[in-house]
């Protein structure tokens, strides 16, 4: 299977057409939004089936729904019977495509608003999508409907006709670099269609050149986007292209790099690194101006419709409300989304410069297969403090990891590591590297809140940098687990001390004072 990356180019778009593609947006959704509400009144008849309630396992689950197609009033198949859907990827999608017909206004049907089924291919699959999850994910517990201006995209896939390449409802001109997008029914002369010029950054015009040099031919997919940036929409177009991704002259250093990934952190060590840093701390502020402007959101609201809370505060519920907003409070909102998106947008590219800082340290990076989702989990047990008799919280680092993405910094990271030739080693947690005293073999555990750790020679070292300094020499080959190379650690040790007193030394200069009760320097 070929690789596929994806290339994002804005467009330039005028008053009149902005107007028209936000009126198709709106026409999808309305669509997505019927076919949910049709596939969600059918499932609620299964419910009710004893053969259905009898299922037990997932492929039960398929075999019924395999079994027991339904239908629609209106939506016929190619012999003019009504159409057997069913609850599977290639139902749902047969389905979709059949409402190009379904009338919009008077004397109107989606296809000749230029709606196609291969545009409506790309609906299917978000429809999907949110099926596969609903019922056989059980974290899932329901469908949504999407509200306005939640839908931001739709896409055409390439299709080749006689040699040529087409893709359904769009044109693709890459010599004068336009996108035309249809917006009736006919088809040659009598075609209407809009035409968005296609924009590019000169300092990336290598790697557009480069990205683009296979043609249409290597375009699988063409989709466009819609962003709310700073109150106003800007739009996108994105190709997913087939083969050899663009490379920005990076290369990989040689060598192992240990990786201590925690909810806020990254430490990292390797032949001449030794460092910690904090992921993503420019969205720390962002995340202040979020937490005033949410309590200025909900004075807003509350005062302009005090007949929907009760007397302690507390939203009324049993009851259908009715919420009057005000011009300030949809100035906030907006506020609010474009805060949203800048701490987003910084966060990623924050991720990005980091991994790319790391890629000249190795070739094989060594992290612990943590479960993050596991650190936002709430502690079940109930504890009481013996000092003070009051029951300990039992939050933990859901806040931390929603605002450091430590997830998505790994997987940038991987991406970039293996598109260069190198590799990401993910090894069991139970080999304990942040236990593990090489200079007298043995493994001691510490509390989470020791953030330094002496070994058995008297040194004392930030708990996460020795941590991954262990695992730089952990050997992950081995089908034994708490395999260390103790002979190269050895030889290694004294330029990690050097490195780690050069890192501390950093965040002193800095004056990171806050920094350093989080990350165990201010101990040393």
């Amino acid at each position: 299977m070929k690789e596929v990356f994806v290339l994002d180019l804005p467009l330039r778009v005028e008053k009149y057409q902005s107007d028209i593609l936000n009126k198709r947006f709106e026409q999808l959704r309305q669509l997505y939004n019927y076919v949910q509400g049709k596939l969600l009144r059918q499932y609620r008849y299964f419910e009710q089936m004893k053969e259905y309630q009898a299922c037990k396992t997932f492929k039960e689950k398929k075999d019924f729904f395999r079994n027991h197609p339904f239908h629609i009033n209106g939506i016929l198949g190619s012999n003019k019977e009504l159409l057997d859907i069913t609850f599977d990827e290639y139902g749902i999608k047969g389905f979709v495509e059949k409402l190009v017909q379904k009338g919009v206004g008077t004397d109107m049907t989606y296809a000749d608003l230029g709606f196609t089924t291969y545009i409506l291919d790309h609906l299917s699959a978000g429809i999907w999508s949110a099926w596969d999850k609903m019922l056989y994910d059980y974290k899932a517990r329901r469908i949504s409907f999407k509200k306005y201006g939640e839908l931001d995209s739709f896409s055409s896939r390439r299709k080749v006709v006689q040699g040529k390449v087409y893709f359904s409802g769009m044109e693709l001109h890459l010599d004068s670099m336009m996108l035309s997008v249809k917006m009736n029914g006919k088809v040659g002369k009598a075609a209407k269609f809009i035409t968005l010029p296609i924009l590019h950054n000169p300092k990336h015009a290598d790697y557009e050149m480069w990205a683009l040099k296979g043609g249409l031919d290597s375009i699988k997919v063409v989709k466009v986007v819609r962003r709310m940036v700073r109150g106003r929409y800007k739009y996108y177009l994105q190709m997913s292209i087939e083969g050899e991704k663009p490379l920005k002259g990076r290369k990989l250093g040689k060598g192992n790099v240990g990786i201590d990934l925690g909810p806020t952190t990254v430490a990292v060590s390797g032949e001449n690194i030794a460092s910690i840093d904090k992921l993503a701390s420019k969205c720390d502020s962002i995340e202040t101006e979020k937490a005033k402007l949410g309590r200025k959101i909900d004075r807003s609201r509350r005062a302009n419709n005090p007949q929907n809370f009760n007397e302690d505060g507390t939203i009324k519920r049993g009851i259908r409300l009715e919420w009057n907003d005000s011009k300030r409070y949809k100035e906030l909102r907006v506020e609010m989304a474009e805060l949203q998106r800048r701490q987003a947008a910084i966060r990623k590219q924050q991720h990005i410069d980091r991994a790319n800082e790391l890629l000249k340290e190795g070739d094989t990076f060594i992290v612990e297969d943590n479960q993050i989702s596991g650190w936002t989990r709430k502690a079940k047990e109930t504890k009481v403090n013996e000092n003070t008799g009051k029951i300990r919280k039992k939050k933990r680092f859901g806040k931390s990891v929603a605002n450091h993405a430590p997830a998505m910094f790994m997987t940038i990271l991987e991406n970039k590591v293996k598109s260069l030739g190198g590799k990401v080693v993910k090894v069991d947690t139970q080999n304990a590297a942040s236990q593990y005293d090489f200079t007298n073999n043995s493994f001691t555990k510490h509390e989470l809140n020791e953030r330094s750790v002496t070994l058995s020679n008297g040194d004392t070292h930030q708990r996460d940098m020795l941590a991954a300094f262990n695992l730089q020499h952990l050997k992950y080959d081995e089908q034994e687990k708490k395999q260390y190379d103790t002979e190269a650690m050895t030889k290694h040790y004294e330029r990690f001390c050097e490195l780690e007193q050069a890192e501390i030394l950093r965040y002193k200069n800095k004056e990171k004072v806050d920094d350093h009760s989080t990350i165990g320097a201010k101990e040393l």
